[in-house]
């Protein structure tokens, strides 16, 4: 099972802080999604479609196209596709019966070791992503976003990610905590 990151120190730098922050929360989500069968990794509570197979999917995407395609302007192709839908923005979550959360997992631990990669490349937390996000009738709201900007947003989509992976994971199997 994956070590749990060192809680982060309380008197650090900002990128330091960021970074910290970011792999703790990493770490927490993949203990939550190791360690499952199929079946488990697909158990779903009350009336969600949420099942841990889809955010698993889901994390691994959202490392890709914030790190890869939007700040560095990666060609790299989407990594879950709906076959029966290929322009399903969803994929991720609209998994297939053969899909497994090994494959899921592996994919994860393979664009977060790429992020890491590609933030350590970058010295300046004000760099901007190359691909500029959403409609740009508003600018305030969308263009392209600094890599603190990045950082932050992975650091809530974890954390609220985190809150979904527990409560699904408790009910699989009664694991709680991180």
């Amino acid at each position: 099972m994956t070590e749990l990151a060192p809680l982060p120190t309380v008197r650090s730098a900002e990128r330091q802080t960021l970074e910290e922050f970011l792999d703790f929360f990493r770490s927490i989500f993949v203990r939550k999604v190791e360690g499952l069968d199929d079946a488990q990794a697909r158990v779903r509570v009350g009336a969600s479609d949420l099942d841990l197979l889809g955010l698993a999917r889901h994390m691994a995407g959202v490392e890709r196209w914030w790190f890869a395609q939007a700040f560095e302007g990666s060609d790299a192709p989407e990594i879950w596709i709906n076959p029966t839908d290929p322009e399903d923005p969803d994929a991720d979550f609209h998994h297939q019966p053969d899909d497994t959360i090994a494959e899921a997992v592996k994919a994860l631990h393979t664009e977060i070791a790429e992020s890491r990669r590609i933030v350590a490349a970058h010295a300046s937390l004000d760099e901007v992503t190359v691909i500029p996000v959403g409609p740009p009738d508003n600018p305030e709201r969308y263009g392209p976003r600094s890599l603190r900007w990045v950082l932050v947003h992975m650091i809530e989509e974890y954390a609220r990610h985190c809150g979904h992976a527990d409560l699904l994971r408790e009910a699989v199997d009664g694991v709680t905590g991180d």
